[in-house]
């Protein structure tokens, strides 16, 4: 009997036990004598929509929202949150939000969903400055479509008119396909000041279908004039109150200011000096570290220069692990971010006495922000087998990019030429050693191909070079193979320039179809800067003229590549000419 009565007693004991360690989904205790109380830990059921990018509108589900305190998406605050009711929250997304779950805060504590919110962040926009986004692009018109392409090739001696027939007409319009959607501030029309539009409406559209206004004038006139073939042309300059982001560039012309048809000699479009978007660079902390690199040699050590020590490096050796003598590597920081100090640890004993720092937002274009062919310290710290030694280079203003390349020359030993770690800062005081960036002393309008030498994939006459010795409409380069798939040339301009134009006289017959241009700076390794197709009407015996023009690049080597052609005749180049414009 006493067994069963401690049996029993044991029993309430645990069951008191149990009881006073148990709360309920709200954290009440059932055993509390006290007055009921519910403690409102909110909790996150469902949210829609399940992913979106910055700025989307997510309606998020639960319970005990109503004294909500804080909305985060992967632990970053939500641009804002509206409590619709003690079960309903609206959160907006915010720029710096990442993958991951939503979490809902009050005075009782947070709790975040099972699921994740799936973050679309936005491409970075790569929209390179001063450079015309409608040159070469398609046009589609209201009237007179067999000059549309005038709109855009380029060219001020040719026009587009809005005639019907070869009668006036009272209003017309064109649209520019600029091919994807870029980002833009500026739009410059050249008008024949004979024949313009009194009344000019430029509207822009991401999809081709819904268009908004950008600039409407009435009252534009110009005596800023200039004589181009047989217009007086006069450029109506247009920079937009903010950037828009747009691929189509529609534009409405009204009343000719005479009895003449409207004329329009060129549509350019640019961006400025536009950066987009807050700029949230941390200050002081070291962006480079652990980012992606490409190297022109020895890749199996790239990532040395960016994994945060001087103990291990990467060198400048060929697969035979001698040194070279020149090599390059690109770190790519992942987005577009503001810096302006680069700090380069090098190995004292293998460092490169000619160094050149590149940037680009977009990988392709790149502009020089320093080149040193002096630099030395006696400030040098022991790590490891190296003896480090820091080139601190400071930017002044601050620049902004994504991708970062260093050219590397001339060894100060015969060693290989040997970087420890490449660090890049966002600086309040702009701390490090001024750049030295030489001045370009490209002579602008010269043919820099002029009698250089040139080497081509095959001739039919024994001389390539009289591809290049000035005379545009006898002596030529003709390929010799018609069956091949491509021909190339070569030219060795001898010296590094900064180029950007390229004409090619062409026999009307034996004219690339295709032309792919390329350059390098060794003459090996080489990048391709411009690509177009080619197709001109020309009479018998006419030489054609194909200017090619692209972004400004610095270079030695010129390649072209020309991949369709009149296959019965072959090519036919009467000269080859680069230039700085």
């Amino acid at each position: 009997m006493k067994i069963i009565k401690r049996i029993s007693i044991l029993c309430l004991c645990l069951s008191y036990m149990i009881l006073s360690s148990c709360s309920d989904d709200y954290g009440a205790n059932p055993f509390d004598n006290s007055p009921f109380t519910v403690s409102k830990l909110p909790k996150v059921l469902s949210f829609e929509p399940i992913e979106g990018k910055a700025g989307t509108e997510v309606t998020i589900v639960g319970v005990n929202f109503s004294t909500a305190t804080d909305v985060a998406f992967d632990g970053k605050k939500a641009e804002s949150f509206e409590i619709i009711d003690d079960t309903t929250i609206k959160a907006i997304v915010s720029e710096k939000t990442t993958t991951g779950p939503i979490s809902v805060t009050n005075e009782k504590g947070t709790r975040a969903s099972k699921e994740k919110f799936t973050f679309i962040k936005e491409a970075a926009d790569d929209t390179p400055l001063d450079v015309n986004l409608a040159e070469g692009k398609g046009v589609t018109v209201s009237i007179n479509e067999a000059a549309n392409f005038h709109i855009t090739n380029g060219k001020y001696e040719n026009a587009w008119q809005v005639v019907d027939g070869a009668t006036p007409a009272a209003e017309g319009w064109f649209i520019i396909d600029l091919g994807d959607v870029y980002t833009f501030d500026n739009i410059v029309t050249a008008w024949d000041m004979g024949a313009y539009a009194t009344d000019y409406e430029l509207l822009v559209s991401e999809d081709g279908e819904q268009y908004t206004s950008v600039s409407h004038t009435t009252d534009w006139t110009t005596a800023n004039t200039e004589v181009s073939g047989i217009f007086t042309v006069g450029k109506q300059d247009i920079t937009l109150t903010s950037a828009v982001k747009a691929r189509y560039v529609k534009g409405i012309v009204k009343a000719c200011n005479s009895p003449w048809a409207m004329t329009v000699c060129e549509v350019e479009v640019y961006k400025r000096n536009v950066t987009g978007g807050e700029d949230d660079t941390p200050y002081d902390e070291n962006i480079a570290v652990s980012r992606s690199v490409t190297v022109s040699t020895n890749e199996a050590a790239n990532f040395h220069i960016t994994n945060g020590k001087y103990e291990n490096a990467w060198q400048v050796i060929d697969a035979g692990a001698s040194p070279m003598a020149e090599g390059w590597f690109i770190v790519d920081l992942g987005d577009v971010m503001s810096f302006n100090n680069i700090i380069t640890a090098w190995d004292m004993g293998a460092y490169a006495t000619d160094y050149e720092l590149l940037i680009s937002e977009n990988g392709d274009n790149y502009t020089t922000i320093s080149h040193t062919t002096d630099w030395t310290t006696n400030n040098i710290e022991p790590v490891g087998v190296f003896n480090v030694g820091k080139q601190d280079i400071k930017l002044g203003n601050l620049v902004r990019a994504r991708y970062i390349k260093g050219i590397l020359k001339g060894c100060n030993s015969p060693w290989a030429m040997t970087i420890c770690e490449l660090e890049v800062y966002k600086r309040k005081d702009g701390s490090g050693d001024t750049p030295t960036v030489p001045e370009d002393t490209t002579p602008m309008n010269t043919n820099l191909a002029l009698n250089k030498p040139i080497t081509v994939s095959s001739t039919l006459y024994p001389v390539p070079q009289e591809a290049v010795d000035g005379n545009t409409t006898i002596s030529k380069w003709a390929t010799n193979d018609v069956n091949t798939a491509e021909h190339s040339l070569v030219i060795d301009l001898e010296q590094e320039y900064t180029i950007n134009n390229i004409d090619i006289y062409w026999g009307y017959n034996n004219h690339s179809i295709k032309t792919k241009v390329l350059v390098s700076s060794d003459g090996i390794n080489y990048t391709e800067c411009a690509s177009e197709n080619y197709n001109p009407t020309a009479q018998a015996g006419e030489v054609v003229i194909h200017n090619i023009a692209f972004n400004s690049i610095k270079t030695r080597y010129v390649k072209a590549v020309f991949t369709a052609y009149m296959k019965e005749w072959g090519l036919w180049c009467y000269e080859f000419e680069v230039y700085k414009r």
